[in-house]
């Protein structure tokens, strides 16, 4: 059998990303692990009052409804672990692919043929993630090595075959750091973990903004709290750089958080739209219309 590994960052906890990322159709002959691996419990008072306004709001958006959706009740451990999910409690260090570091003081990544790592305030959109990946010969984006301008690539369509060692959910090409993996909802071939240093993730370069780790925080703090977090998409990008992986990255959509398998929440909700503003909006109602969800 081969096998996948999904690691999901427990902090949010979307009733709606826990119930719904684990009944994904499995390739013939694949396997699943789900883990969530928390850095607090769903059960805290700081993680289901930090949603509890979306609960008692009256009247919505089309924003707010997805937030609604996404946060209809208070989840818990045995919920997570009711819909699939293995579940560990760790330190609150660093986010994003620092699940992967926690996760491997107790498992071995080389047991997986490719890992999912994802922020569990994802707006899951579709059952078919991995049967689109391994058996129905799907379109993706490939960057064009020769076409880049700074951090930014032009992009070719390309079936997606086994040449591959790093996936992305969506990319645009008309911002200046394109090409700075958002560690939301990326994929990662095992070859490409063999190739790490130490097979871990570097999570502790010192950025502008310093080295953040918040061991022992509950709540949540925003955009500017732990915008040195950052740095560690910047430094997994010279990685790729460096060991000539921009032409083994794909791309599911040319848009960015947004593709026809999931929408990248942002700091929690994904209505949150600072960095990208109508662009966002406009691409996530897009989508919606695609795959009619409205």
């Amino acid at each position: 059998m081969k096998k996948i590994l999904v690691l999901a960052t427990g902090w949010h906890f979307s009733s709606h990303f826990y119930t719904q990322m684990t009944k994904q159709k499995v390739p013939k002959d694949w396997e699943v692990d789900y883990f969530c691996v928390a850095h607090r419990e769903p059960e805290h008072s700081d993680t289901i009052s930090e949603k509890e306004h979306l609960r008692e709001m009256e009247g919505d958006t089309f924003l707010t409804q997805l937030d609604k959706m996404m946060y209809e009740f208070p989840i818990t451990q045995e919920q997570i672990i009711e819909s699939g999910w293995n579940y560990m409690l760790e330190p609150n260090t660093i986010g994003d692919m620092e699940v992967f570091n926690q996760w491997s003081e107790s498992y071995d990544y080389d047991d997986y043929d490719f890992i999912l790592i994802t922020h569990d305030d994802n707006l899951i959109l579709s059952d078919e993630l991995f049967t689109d990946m391994i058996e129905n010969k799907i379109k993706v984006y490939k960057p064009i090595p020769e076409t880049r301008q700074g951090h930014r690539f032009q992009t070719e369509e390309v079936v997606l075959d086994d040449d591959w060692y790093f996936i992305d959910n969506g990319y645009n090409e008309n911002i200046p750091k394109a090409f700075e993996p958002r560690g939301s909802f990326s994929i990662y071939k095992k070859e490409l973990i063999d190739m790490l240093p130490n097979n871990r993730f570097d999570m502790y370069q010192d950025g502008g903004l310093g080295v953040v780790t918040r061991v022992g925080e509950t709540k949540s703090v925003g955009h500017d709290g732990i915008a040195a977090w950052n740095t560690h998409a910047g430094t997994f990008r010279e990685f790729l750089y460096d060991g000539g992986l921009v032409e083994k990255t794909r791309y599911f959509s040319l848009t960015k958080r947004v593709s026809k398998y999931c929408v990248e929440g942002e700091r929690g909700f994904v209505s949150n739209a600072r960095a990208d503003g109508p662009t966002y909006v406009s691409n996530l109602q897009n989508k919606m219309t695609e795959i009619k969800w409205i």
